[in-house]
């Protein structure tokens, strides 16, 4: 059984850092499963996004091609942070027992960077139980980041790597020995076409590394660390131009992030 994220993701200021930095997936993202659920015959008219976080990540965008969504997380506090949407409900719940749902109901589940966090044999028996037929399962989430600096790629990386020990194994599957989930139906789609870019200052790209649960985990463990202020230091100093300010706000970088996609469809009863 995979570990619960929820005793990550529960603190109120992480919350907050959550829905400010954690990266939306774009248009992009959501054609590639509108265009499958097409190619199956159907339309988004229900989905549900499990793993939801504050909402901003996947669920907003869901809300834009769906007549309604519902967000579901295992968080109180990162629903306290969702966004008002009309179309779009949250709900506290675990993925593993979606009980608020009715049997043969829903045309998608979206599964966004969260399916680490999930018991699978207990989640797809769930999925099989609320998705229609034809029904579409979307697993999604961005690959490690490739920064346009190759020094401060290798910062990143060698940060990555100590504090690796504090990497729960579920994460470690997909971040680093790059497994692919098993598919509940078959044969996934794996589409790995969209590339996110976003160009981040320093300072946030640091705030958004505090919202990984392995930092968490690490700062949890050695509450007194310098080690998250140090590598934004070392950061600032690799990508700062002699024309910059001494300061990681004035210190900027593009980083690129390759998203995977997994979809699958379940068969006509």
């Amino acid at each position: 059984m995979s570990e619960q994220p929820n005793r990550y993701f529960e603190d109120k200021d992480h919350a907050e850092a959550y829905a400010k930095y954690r990266i939306p997936f774009t248009a992009a993202v959501v054609d590639c499963i509108v265009r499958y659920v097409q190619d199956g015959g159907c339309e988004i008219n229900m989905a549900v996004d499990i793993g939801c976080g504050t909402g901003h990540q996947s669920t907003t965008p869901l809300s834009r091609v769906s007549k309604h969504v519902i967000g579901v997380d295992v968080s109180q506090e990162q629903l306290r942070q969702t966004p008002y949407l009309s179309n779009v409900e949250f709900r506290v719940a675990r993925g593993e027992e979606m009980a608020c749902l009715e049997s043969s109901s829903v045309d998608v589940v979206s599964v966004a960077t969260a399916i680490h966090w999930l018991d699978l044999p207990a989640f797809y028996k769930e999925v099989d139980r609320v998705l229609r037929p034809r029904g579409c399962l979307a697993v999604y989430w961005m690959h490690r980041q490739k920064l346009d600096n190759e020094e401060a790629q290798t910062t990143v990386e060698e940060f990555y790597a100590a504090t690796s020990e504090y990497t729960a194994d579920s994460v470690k599957m997909i971040w680093y020995r790059k497994e692919i989930p098993e598919c509940p139906y078959g044969t996934w789609l794996h589409d790995t076409s969209v590339i996110i870019t976003k160009s981040w200052t320093v300072e946030d790209f640091v705030n958004l590394t505090s919202t990984m649960s392995c930092w968490l985990r690490y700062l949890k463990a050695n509450p007194h660390s310098t080690k998250l202020t140090e590598f934004g230091e070392k950061l600032t100093s690799i990508l700062r131009s002699d024309t910059e300010e001494i300061r990681a706000t004035a210190t900027s970088m593009e980083v690129k992030y390759l998203v995977n996609i997994l979809l699958c469809r379940k068969p006509n009863l």
